[in-house]
């Protein structure tokens, strides 16, 4: 019974996660807010990289994109939560 329960919680997380991805894409309504982040993040961490890399394609701005779309992510899987609480409440 806990192994189904957090199959489906994961399997939730997992569907916020590919919308949170959807949403933030070039052209899309959070893609503005989530190159800022990633933006910043690189200029903040990407001192601290020994090689060189392509644009976009280094470590720092790969990992802070997937922390990015993680947060938002889990602020809608948060939001869903509690929508389907309140509609089997009333």
């Amino acid at each position: 019974m806990q192994t189904a329960k957090f199959a489906r919680k994961a399997a939730g997380f997992f569907v916020c996660f590919i919308a949170a991805f959807m949403v933030s894409r070039y052209g899309m309504p959070l893609y503005p807010l989530t190159a800022w982040l990633v933006e910043h993040s690189h200029q903040i961490f990407g001192s601290y990289q020994d090689d060189v890399y392509e644009a976009g394609t280094d470590p720092v701005t790969f990992f802070s994109l997937v922390t990015v779309i993680a947060f938002y992510a889990l602020a809608m899987y948060w939001l869903v939560k509690m929508a389907i609480k309140k509609v089997k409440r009333g």
